[in-house]
């Protein structure tokens, strides 16, 4: 699964890159803390799903994923934020998950779970080949 990440925060940008780097079949194809640059880069390299962060500095990462999805209506999106208060705003958006930083490794299983699912991902059918053996 192809995902880009958005966040105006370089120290957590580069930790969520980490984390996600962990698992075989996530291709991060992009990521930036700069939302105009990130806007055309992840228009052109179609994600299955984008993690942003809710705060950006002089756009949201609402209004940035607003803007994506009227041109990649599939794109799922994942809000990595220490704000609780955009959630409800985020889910009415047709959030994917929304998670709250420090993101912890256990958390971020269950949205890659989710992911998987969601994106039909080369792991989540050879588990479910798994589960018809047993």
């Amino acid at each position: 699964m192809r995902i880009y990440l958005l966040d105006g925060d370089r120290e957590s940008l580069a930790r969520t890159a980490r984390m996600l780097g962990d698992y075989p079949d996530v291709e991060l194809v992009g990521s930036s803390y700069e939302p105009e640059a990130a806007l055309s880069e992840a228009l052109g390299l179609e994600p299955d799903a984008l993690f942003v962060e809710t705060r950006l500095g002089y756009i949201s990462g609402l209004a940035a994923s607003e803007r994506l999805l009227r041109d990649l209506p599939g794109l799922r999106i994942v809000y990595v934020t220490a704000s609780r208060e955009y959630a409800v705003e985020a889910f009415e958006q047709r959030a994917f998950d929304y998670l709250l930083k420090p993101l912890t490794l256990e958390r971020l299983e269950r949205t890659i779970v989710r992911l998987r699912r969601s994106c039909g991902s080369v792991i989540h059918r050879q588990q479910e080949r798994l589960d018809k053996v047993e």
